[in-house]
């Protein structure tokens, strides 16, 4: 009975086994197999070279991350390398709310690119200013220093040979899609808000958009959060966001902290809204379009104030005093 079970397993394993290779774009007969060789795949790259150039196959490797089946003959295994069918797509899903160094982390973790590459290209004006043309609202936006807040939180089935750039452009297009007809609507109605009576620019929607995203989950409370900063705006007081000292923190190197002190919120950093009026330089994340239709939306109350009620809520306060009470409450009992 033992023997008949490991005769089984044995079989079972011969005819699954699967390997994975990364064929390279425009990749030759004899790449194609010196790669099948490495992977031990093939034992002989001339009759593998010989089949293709009989066959007349030279030019139809598919690029990317393929599946194959290695216990085939040389032909089944050139036809399974061109079968659009055998390409591995990596699914990525980018949260709501993730900035870029996040995004750069999970497109490592799926293998896709080396760490720090995603985000020197999306903070390199020089480089992905062609990708914004289709977009003249970011692309005549001289204030865009990177795309921060422009690569729109989605699901992607990205090519494992695809190039920065492409992802890069995948994203752009989907917030182009999903995110900028709201933008043009709310621009065409007349209702974008304002701040000191003039209305305000895509890049700062998204700006606002993106602290709200890091400000609250809590769906009732997007437009409520951001009325709130659209009135400290037009009282010229500052901001005041702790998210946007946690980003502050992240581009000084510094590691995040679950409880800020005054002492972090007096950091020196263009980021920091406790010191430094007006929106930051630029959005800290890319948010969802619940948060910016909520930036384009604001509640309309006389809100300057809100404090965590440590259950996913907030609580609002119109004067300083009351908000100074509910931060005791809630932080000192």
């Amino acid at each position: 009975m033992k023997k008949l079970f490991c005769l089984l397993l044995i079989l079972n394993l011969a005819f699954s086994s699967t390997v994975y290779v990364k064929i390279p774009k425009g990749a030759s007969a004899s790449s194609v197999s010196r790669i099948l060789k490495e992977n031990k795949i093939i034992n002989s790259e001339l009759k593998f070279k010989l089949l293709v150039k009989v066959f007349n196959k030279e030019h139809t490797f598919i690029p990317g991350r393929i599946k194959l089946n290695p216990d085939t003959s040389y032909l089944k295994i050139i036809d399974q390398l061109q079968n659009p069918q055998n390409v591995v797509h990596a699914k990525v899903t980018i949260p709501e709310g993730y900035n870029l160094f996040q995004i750069d982390d999970l497109l490592v973790k799926k293998e896709l690119i080396s760490k720090g590459a995603f985000y020197a290209f999306a903070t390199n004006r020089d480089q992905f200013l062609p990708l914004l043309k289709s977009i003249p609202e970011l692309y005549n936006e001289p204030e865009i220093t990177k795309l921060e807040g422009f690569l729109f939180p989605d699901t992607y089935m990205i090519d494992y040979d695809m190039t920065i750039e492409e992802m890069v452009h995948a994203m752009l297009m989907c917030f182009k899609n999903k995110a900028l007809p709201a933008y043009e609507l709310s621009k065409q109605n007349g209702t974008l808000p304002r701040r000191n009576g003039t209305p305000l620019k895509l890049y700062n929607i998204i700006s606002l958009a993106s602290i709200v995203e890091e400000e609250t989950t809590t769906a009732n409370e997007r437009a409520m959060v951001a009325g709130v900063f659209l009135n400290r705006m037009n009282r010229n007081m500052t901001l005041g966001s702790c998210p946007t000292i946690h980003y502050a923190r992240k581009l000084e190197g510094l590691p995040r902290v679950v409880d800020l002190s005054f002492t972090d919120t007096r950091i020196e950093n263009a980021y920091n809204t406790y010191i430094y009026s007006g929106l930051p330089p630029t959005p800290i994340s890319n948010p969802g379009i619940a948060s910016i239709e909520a930036a384009l939306n604001p509640g309309k109350h006389n809100y300057l104030f809100f404090v965590s009620n440590k259950d996913g809520t907030h609580h609002f306060s119109r004067t300083e005093r009351e908000h100074i009470n509910w931060t005791k409450k809630y932080y000192h009992e």
